[in-house]
């Protein structure tokens, strides 16, 4: 086992590591000696791991660090991985109050239409005492000042700037990282804590206030189904609502946005 270290001294729930593949990986590898609220942190973070197998690169000014969470397995994944989206946006706008961070379901922060953050949760079940409770591993890589000179292949190629990705320095000064680690913990544990205790219907509404898809044409890819429609907000599980072309309205428990257009009434 690698050692652990922690910096500064008085943090004791964090562990630094000069620079490692995927802080998400370390911390799955570590999982037994974790305990709920550890995180592990790196400025380099060399193969990132986003959802569907993506890559989220890191070149200087990104914040790379993953936070282990206990909750019971009786919470949807769903559910989890929105909640750790708004801890994000609470985190972001705490600091860098000029922001406004939208959430693009399932697990994207955006700031003016772009991304800025994105969430991987990863779940291991562990069993304690009668009650079954999952570790979960929510890595987090969020752009507060990125220096894509370093690293050009991280900025993707596309024409378009709103496609490209967002960086919190575009608006305010860029806020210190261990600052926002500190925030962004706080309020992860705080989400999920309320999420353990069934205070889902209490969160609902503030995801919904911050829905970045209602109402723009999206294609989403369904496992092997890829599906087309106008995004109709969350029901009442945080579950994607798709309305077709018929007006019929499907229920999407998991899935990807392939693409998503503006909305009619911009």
């Amino acid at each position: 086992m690698a050692p652990m270290s922690s910096d500064p001294p008085s943090l004791s729930w964090l562990i630094t590591l000069p620079t490692c593949p995927s802080t998400s990986s370390w911390a799955l590898d570590h999982i037994d000696a974790l305990a709920h609220g550890a995180c592990v942190w790196t400025q380099r973070q060399t193969a990132g791991r986003g959802q569907n197998g993506k890559t989220w690169h890191s070149p200087p000014g990104v914040l790379t660090a993953s936070v282990v969470i206990e909750v019971p397995s009786s919470v949807l994944p769903t559910q989890l991985s929105l909640c750790a989206g708004l801890a994000v946006a609470h985190a972001i706008e705490d600091l860098v109050p000029a922001a406004r961070i939208d959430l693009k379901w399932p697990n994207d922060c955006h700031l003016n239409g772009r991304k800025v953050a994105g969430v991987l949760c990863e779940r291991v079940l562990r069993g304690r005492s009668q009650v079954a409770r999952d570790v979960v591993v929510v890595g987090v890589g969020m752009n507060i000042d990125p220096a894509w000179d370093q690293q050009p292949a991280a900025l993707p190629l596309v024409a378009e700037r709103e496609l490209a990705p967002a960086s919190l320095s575009e608006i305010q000064a860029a806020p210190d990282m261990l600052s926002m680690l500190i925030a962004l913990r706080r309020y992860l544990i705080e989400a999920t804590g309320l999420l353990a205790v069934g205070g889902w219907p209490q969160l609902l509404p503030h995801l919904r206030t911050r829905d970045w898809l209602m109402g723009r044409p999206i294609e989403v890819q369904v496992a092997d189904q890829r599906l087309a429609g106008i995004a109709d907000g969350l029901d009442g599980m945080g579950c994607l609502l798709l309305r077709g072309d018929d007006q019929g309205v499907r229920t999407i428990a998991s899935g990807s946005i392939i693409r998503a257009g503006a909305r009619a009434d911009v």
